[in-house]
């Protein structure tokens, strides 16, 4: 189960109450996250869509089989890059294109 910091927990009647400011902690991520409480439950998370498409594309990239992820990450890397490059070069750029969609 996930913890949640004191600040990062909010009781459904307080987020009605100061959703705008929430929100705006939340886009100027001054929060990472907010769990809304119910019943001293966490029912929901509400995170910026910064976070959100960060955590999509690492769920896209874990649930692509071998021969995709590695096909994906070459285009990705002649699309960043059109020069030509050495063996080496390349499984650098390679692996940084691969550890950054793995984080």
């Amino acid at each position: 189960m996930q913890a949640y910091k004191r600040d990062e927990m909010i009781s459904v009647t307080d987020l009605l109450k100061g959703f705008k400011m929430t929100l705006e902690k939340l886009t100027s991520h001054q929060l990472d996250k907010v769990a809304v409480m119910k019943n001293n439950k966490p029912e929901a998370v509400i995170v910026s869509v910064d976070e959100y498409e960060r955590l999509q594309s690492k769920y896209y990239w874990n649930r692509l089989d071998e021969e995709t992820y590695l096909a994906k990450a070459y285009a990705s890397l002649t699309d960043t890059d059109s020069k030509a490059m050495s063996i080496e070069e390349l499984d650098k750029k390679l692996d940084e294109i691969i550890s950054r969609n793995e984080s």
